[in-house]
């Protein structure tokens, strides 16, 4: 939920803007300023003047538009009220009698028109009739088919119903600032007498029984005033710097001092049910009606609040806007955005890397009338701390408030589980440890022992963790291992080498099948079963390399071709003459592939969840099918959540935003767009019904879970009229430039490119990269080719000038000797293979390179204990290891540019 700007209008006018309306059919937006006698008309969707309406003789105090009659009605110091068509046509300037005029107050239900001035209220009746009438006369002349000559009649659209009110007794004795007419049938105004007035419509022929006032509201005079439909209460801002909520029957209910040291205007947003009135400095300010409490720090960022110097504010009913003038002259509107962040918490001071949400265990399990804790929010970030957020209970208006804070690690954490039976929370980190925290702080012992609280075995970054049953922990990290531990025992159970050829970066456990999802950095998952823990064993892979038929078969003469991020040029000095496994290897890295990013199990549909860098997401079977795929947009996918209460599918991409899916549906419910940089967690606040995400702009924020498709189409069209809230009044227009975005970290760290080719010629070196190609007819010198059936260009071709060959002993020689005898003796192994194959020998021989020993688990001796203690020095990723970098596809860890 926010409040976004959609549109600003600079200069305005050339005084400060005195009052605003708004006309929701046509988009419309109506100005007027002090000092000035004309009106002015504003396109609201481009911000363009359309037209200036001129007819009072004085300056226009007050603009009130009508959407059920279709008109405008203006107030002015002559003692005139302007009423004016959609079109801008004057039909009447009719005349109060009462000198000058304030305040304006339009009821939709009786079609009443409430007008204020210096110690009097009047009240009129709006024939539309007449209105309809002045109209279709002024057209006929306007179109020659009236004779001009003839005198018409003047109009009397405005019907007085009631004597004025004037005076101690039945009003103010000073200018009647401000008015509203309420649901139920009352006038409430203010003046600057700073007292509350009130008029009963059912007694208005007896004054006395009809009016009440309220006496000495505030300090100074009521400059402000707006009305909450959904308590049905008063706001009122005065100059002496407050807000205040009154009942209808005048009595007060909370009250806001020192907002300002200016006069406060106030407004209320149904859509928002929050209270806005403007701060220090302008600065707007958000009341959460139901504490109350001040939760401006809350969406501040997401609503823009702090951008604009505030002085007047104008809420229009039927719509989901706030419009609001400044003290630079400007016209600003914000709308409200349904799947704008609702809240937004900032404690981390460096960037976070993950987030879960847990229902804390009870404190005496066993007692049934014990109430279940409310959720908790823990957050983990690249300065090795995890934050503990619980929600604030004395605010009751869904704010989250960092209780506790722990330094776990020394470098970043990126994964983090939470064990309810051992109330512990566990975390991996780039230290290459996994941590233990009890949150009761008692660490538990095993034979009268207490249990060492880290797992050092890994030699690589953490990078996923997964609880198994029986108090059995999975952890996969970049050192390519897939290991088991027990945390009863705090040992290792079991581990798998080489689990991947690259190393491991997601984990996913799915409990009814007893199996373990991992994912490297190439195109295949694989799905391990832990029914043994103490032999995992490999049961399946799941092949993203195929095209996109569902049985994993490839067409050849299709045109499908995978879109991937993993741009990278292959050359070798064998590959004419390459064979067997070598060529094999040479023709695969030729081969564009999708990089998988993340796997996940769906529960509520019993299948694989995968999201590659192809902008694909596929469902799974669990024996390995294809069951379902579909397209998204926004980069790779840096995290999926998988919400099994509400059987939705939350994905966060590269371009900043968050995607809620329906499985049945590939077109997203919503689209969370807010963060200014990477997601890099999401999880459910059951409490809230909010989905909440964590970033590396270093904040977490709250969204509101989208309802069904159906019920919101319903809701929405049950609503409607003057008084019900219209939603999406405008289109809200999302960043066009977001595909450009560039992160912190890019900034930080700028790619430079290397000099040496900074003096090629970029179409050869296009060409050789197989990107242009001449022979093409396109426009512009070629098209752009794709990797697959791609001819290398030879170094010669592109205008290079040969290498040096390294001296002999130097290092590159060496090198370079080394690789070309692990080739040959590749090729040698290969040949022995294809031979045994031939005469018909089965696999198991020596040198056998069967793809099951890497699938093995490792039991290791119970004897061996773990090691525990501090933390290993210098442990981590170097620049160089191949891993996910913040965009998904560099090579160096995000830890070590730190």
């Amino acid at each position: 939920m926010a409040m976004e700007i959609i549109k600003v209008v600079e200069e305005a006018h050339e005084s400060p803007v005195s009052s605003i309306a708004y006309n929701r059919v046509l988009k419309e937006l109506y100005s007027s300023a002090d000092g000035d006698k004309v009106i002015r008309v504003w396109d609201a969707k481009t911000g363009a003047l359309i037209r200036t309406q001129g007819g009072h003789k004085g300056a226009v105090t007050c603009l009130a538009y009508s959407s059920t009659c279709k008109l405008l009605f203006s107030s002015s110091i002559d003692n005139t009220i302007g009423i004016w068509t959609d079109k801008g046509v004057l039909l009447q300037m009719a005349s109060a009698d009462i000198g000058p005029l304030f305040s304006l107050a339009w009821d939709s239900k009786r079609r009443y028109l409430a007008v204020g001035g210096n110690a009097v209220v009047l009240l009129f009746k709006v024939d539309l009739l007449e209105a309809r009438k002045t109209t279709q006369q002024q057209r006929s002349v306007a179109s020659g088919l009236k004779d001009t000559t003839v005198t018409l009649d003047p109009p009397q659209i405005l019907k007085r119903l009631y004597p004025p009110f004037r005076g101690p007794e039945f009003c103010h004795t000073d200018v009647v600032s401000c008015m509203i007419i309420t649901e139920t049938g009352k006038i409430v105004t203010g003046g600057y007498d700073k007292c509350m007035c009130m008029y009963e419509y059912d007694k208005l022929d007896k004054p006395k029984e009809a009016f009440q006032r309220v006496k000495k509201c505030h300090t100074a005079a009521i400059v402000s005033m707006a009305y909450d439909t959904y308590t049905n209460s008063i706001l009122t801002g005065s100059i002496d710097g407050s807000m205040k909520v009154w009942s209808m029957e005048g009595r007060l209910l909370d009250k806001f001092e020192s907002i300002n040291d200016q006069p406060v205007a106030v407004a209320y947003v149904p859509s928002t049910n929050m209270y806005w009135a403007s701060g220090r400095f302008g600065r707007l300010v958000a009341y959460d009606p139901r504490a109350p409490a001040n939760v401006t720090q809350y969406v501040q960022e997401s609503s823009g609040l702090d951008r604009y110097n505030v002085e007047y504010m104008y809420a229009p009913m039927g719509t989901d806007m706030l419009l609001g003038a400044s003290k630079q002259r400007q016209l600003i509107m914000w709308q409200y955005n349904h799947m704008g962040a609702y809240r937004t918490f900032r404690k981390h001071e460096d960037w976070v890397e993950g987030v879960i949400v847990v229902t804390p265990a009870k404190e005496r399990p066993d007692d049934e009338d014990e109430e279940t804790p409310p959720d908790e929010i823990f957050s983990c970030g690249a300065d090795g701390k995890v934050l503990r957020w619980q929600l604030d209970a004395e605010q009751n208006c869904d704010v989250y408030v960092c209780m506790e804070e722990w330094q776990l690690h020394s470098k970043n954490i990126y994964c983090m589980v939470y064990s309810p039976s051992l109330n512990c929370l566990i975390t991996g980190s780039e230290d290459n440890t996994i941590h233990l925290h009890y949150l009761h702080s008692v660490v538990p012992t095993y034979n009268d022992v207490p249990l060492p609280t880290d797992f050092t075995d890994h030699e690589g970054r953490i990078s996923g963790l997964a609880l198994l049953r029986n108090n059995l922990l999975a952890s996969a990290s970049f050192d390519k291992t897939l290991r088991i531990w027990d945390l009863t025992t705090m040992k290792p159970v079991a581990c798998v080498f080489n689990a991947h050829d690259t190393p491991l970066q997601c984990l996913e456990y799915s409990e009814e099948r007893d199996e373990l999802a991992t994912c490297g950095m190439g195109n295949k998952v694989k799905i391990w079963s832990v029914r043994k823990p103490a032999q995992v064993k490999h049961v399946l892979s799941l092949d993203h390399a195929d095209g996109p038929d569902t049985n994993g078969e490839e067409d050849p003469s299709s045109s499908w071709a995978a879109k991937t991020n993993m741009n990278w040029l292959t050359k070798s000095e064998l590959a004419p003459t390459a064979t067997g496994i070598v060529l094999e290897t040479i023709q695969q890295a030729n081969r564009d592939v999708p990089e998988v990013t993340q796997v996940r199990w769906v529960q509520f549909r019993h299948c694989w969840v995968t999201a590659a860098d192809d902008d694909t997401i596929r469902l799974w079977s669990p024996e390995g099918h294809k069951l379902q795929q579909f397209t998204y947009t926004g980069g790779s996918v840096q995290c999926i959540y998988v919400d099994n209460t509400n059987k939705l599918l939350v994905a966060a991409m590269l371009n900043r935003a968050a995607f809620v899916y329906d499985l049945d549906d590939p077109m997203p419910l919503a689209r969370y767009a807010g963060h200014t940089d990477v997601i890099r967690g999401i999880g459910y606040v059951k409490d809230c019904d909010t989905y909440v995400t964590a970033s590396w702009d270093k904040s977490l924020r709250l969204w509101f879970r989208p309802k069904d498709r159906k019920a919101a189409g319903g809701a929405a069209g049950a609503q409607g009229g003057e008084g019900g809230a219209t939603p999406n009044m405008l289109l809200l227009e999302y960043d066009d430039d977001e595909e450009h975005f560039v992160s912190e970290y890019e900034k930080a760290h700028p790619l430079e490119m290397p000099k040496a080719l900074t003096d090629i010629n970029p179409m050869k070196l296009l060409q050789g990269m197989g990107v242009y190609d001449d022979d093409d007819d396109a426009p512009a010198g070629g098209r752009k080719k794709g990797r697959r059936g791609h001819k290398m260009v030879p170094e010669a071709d592109l205008g290079l000038d040969p290498a040096a060959p390294d001296p002999p002993g130097s290092l590159g020689a060496k090198l370079d000797d080394l690789g070309r005898s692990l080739l040959n003796e590749i090729n040698v192994i290969a040949h022995k293979a294809a031979a045994r194959a031939a005469a018909g020998v089965g696999p198991g021989g020596p040198g056998d390179l069967d793809e099951r020993a890497s699938t093995r688990s490792s039991q290791i001796p119970s004897g061996l204990h773990t090691r525990t203690g501090t933390l290993r020095p210098g442990g981590g990723t170097t620049g160089g290891t191949a891993g996910t970098t913040r965009l998904g596809t560099g090579t160096a860890g995000r830890g070590v540019s730190k």
